[in-house]
C-alpha cells in the first residue's frame, strides 16, 4: 500500500475513532441525566446516540470497502498491523497506537452502558415502588368490623376527640 493510500486508511480509522469518543460523550450525558432523574431529556440524549452510532456505521461501511478494495477482505486492526506492518515498520506503529485508542474507548463505552443500564433498571424498580404506593393509597379498603359491629374506616378527623354514637 502506498503513502497516499496508507494516508487514507488512516484518516478513515481516525474518522472513527472520533465518532467513537463522541459516542463515549453521548453516554457519559445519558449518565448524568439517569442519575440526575431528567427523563424528559433523555429522550434527545437517546436521539444523539441513534445519530451518532448510524454515522459510526457509515465510517465503518467506507473503512471496510477500502479494506476489500486493497486486501480482498475486510480487516481488523490486527490484520492491517500484520499486513500494513510487513511492509513499513512506522505503519505498524501508527496502527498500533490507533489500536490501543480504540481498545480503551470501546472499554470505556461498556463499560458506561453498562452503568446506564444498572441506572434504567434501577428507575424502573423505583417506579414501580412509586406506583405500587399510589395504587394502595387509592385503592377501596375493604371493610373491617370492630367489636361493636361497626365499619372501622381508619379516617382521620379533625376533632380531637371521636365519640361513639
Amino acid at each position: 500500500m502506498d503513502k497516499i493510500e496508507f494516508k487514507k486508511l488512516l484518516a478513515a480509522i481516525d474518522d472513527e475513532i472520533t465518532a467513537y469518543e463522541g459516542l463515549k460523550v453521548l453516554f457519559e450525558e445519558k449518565k448524568e441525566l439517569l442519575k440526575k432523574s431528567k427523563s424528559g431529556d433523555l429522550v434527545e440524549v437517546d436521539n444523539k446516540i441513534i445519530a451518532q452510532n448510524e454515522l459510526i456505521v457509515k465510517l465503518n461501511t467506507a473503512r471496510q470497502k477500502m479494506s476489500i478494495e486493497h486486501f480482498n477482505k475486510d480487516c481488523s486492526m490486527s490484520d492491517y498491523i500484520e499486513l500494513l506492518g510487513e511492509e513499513n515498520e512506522s505503519y505498524k506503529e501508527a496502527l498500533l497506537l490507533r489500536k490501543v485508542k480504540i481498545c480503551n474507548i470501546l472499554d470505556q463505552l461498556v463499560l458506561l452502558n453498562n452503568q446506564n443500564v444498572e441506572l434504567l433498571k434501577h428507575g424502573i424498580t423505583i417506579t414501580n415502588k412509586m406506583l405500587e404506593t399510589i395504587v394502595d393509597a387509592f385503592a377501596p379498603q375493604g371493610s373491617n368490623y370492630n367489636e361493636t359491629g361497626k365499619t372501622d374506616t381508619h379516617d382521620l378527623n379533625m376533632w380531637t376527640v371521636n365519640e361513639e354514637i
